[in-house]
């Protein structure tokens, strides 16, 4: 199943589809993580629909459901829809002190920043 094309492929800011600091195996791993997300996403999202005693609902409707929800989780995530999988990418990259996978990390920062909504923000 293709999902209906859409805006181009958002990207993080400081990596592109082929870029060599990115192994497949990490593009891999950042996917399968979204996939993941996504999958328990809808699988919340069905819990909220109400069940009516005319809707055709056994425990085999159930895997099915279950089964259909991964298989769009896993497409969503490979098409980059969410963009959850570069955003992890890219955090990753940012994280690394090694200069060749973190060419705009500035010298002076202490630790990463990860654009929430407490940052920057003392705990006192």
């Amino acid at each position: 199943m293709k999902l209906p094309p859409q805006a181009p492929k958002i990207q993080a800011e400081n990596q592109r589809i082929d870029d060599p600091r990115i192994s497949p195996e990490m593009r891999k791993a950042a996917e399968g993580l979204e996939s993941i997300f996504t999958s328990e996403m809808m699988k919340a999202m069905r819990g909220t629909v109400e069940k009516s005693e005319f809707s055709l609902h056994n425990s085999a409707s159930d895997v099915y459901e279950g089964m259909l929800d991964q298989e769009y989780a896993e497409i969503s995530a490979r098409q980059n829809s969410i963009g959850l999988s570069g955003q992890i990418i890219d955090y990753w990259l940012r994280s690394q002190p090694d200069p060749k996978y973190n060419q705009k990390r500035s010298p002076d920062v202490g630790s990463v920043r990860t654009g929430g909504t407490h940052e920057g923000k003392s705990n006192e």
